[in-house]
């Protein structure tokens, strides 16, 4: 067999797989759904319908009470398998009259496979939204030291609030709230250029490889 053709059976499928290997990234995961836009400000019987259908913690149902107890709840990752390379991850989630526009950080605990994430999840809330029963999506950014924990395939998140919350007349001792839904992204591989051009390892192996091809059609016409 010629040899130039056995190179380009060889590596053509190497970077083939490359190319491919660079064209998937992430693992994305939702659950819950999305029902409202972020910064609106549904009715407290419109968040329970919509999200009737869904499971516990986004089921629409109340988690604590402004005037008995506070908002407390978690929600598990699971299944998406083991990652051993990951570059970056975010956790996108939907909250509704979580009142973090009442005086005093309304954060209590925030967590991530038992890791402390709770002042970044603080700045998140204190800085937009958060007003009495409005609905808000935040997009935290996770730490690259969470990435381990991340990579043995379940993320479990655990969410505490505390007071003051905001009711009818003002200030309220206890702050409850509901969640809407909530995704987990995570990068694995690295995204391919925007203007499409091949890493150079990428681009090394397809050139290889459609030399060989040429050599081969060069000698067949011969």
């Amino acid at each position: 067999m010629n040899r130039n053709w056995t190179g380009f059976k060889v590596l053509a499928p190497a970077a083939l797989a490359l190319v491919s290997q660079a064209a998937t990234a992430d693992v994305l995961l939702t659950l819950g759904e999305q029902d409202f836009t972020n910064g609106s400000t549904p009715g407290t019987a419109d968040f329970l319908t919509a999200g009737g259908n869904e499971s516990a913690p986004f089921d629409g149902v109340f988690s604590g009470a402004d005037t008995a107890s506070n908002f407390s709840t978690s929600w598990t990752f699971a299944s998406y398998g083991s990652q051993p390379t990951i570059l970056g991850a975010s956790l996108t989630l939907g909250i509704y009259d979580h009142e973090s526009a009442a005086p005093g950080n309304q954060v209590a605990a925030f967590t991530l496979n038992g890791f402390d994430l709770t002042s970044a999840m603080s700045t998140l809330f204190e800085a937009s939204g958060g007003a009495r029963s409005e609905y808000d999506v935040y997009t935290l950014t996770l730490p690259s030291s969470v990435f381990a924990t991340l990579g043995t395939g379940t993320a479990t998140f655990a969410l505490a609030l505390q007071g003051p919350g905001l009711g009818l007349f003002g200030e309220t001792a206890f702050n409850g709230a509901a969640l809407d839904f909530s995704t987990l992204s995570i990068t694995t591989t690295a995204q391919p250029p925007t203007n499409n051009v091949p890493e150079p390892a990428t681009g090394a192996l397809l050139s290889m490889a459609l030399a060989g091809f040429a050599a081969t059609r060069r000698r067949r016409a011969q």
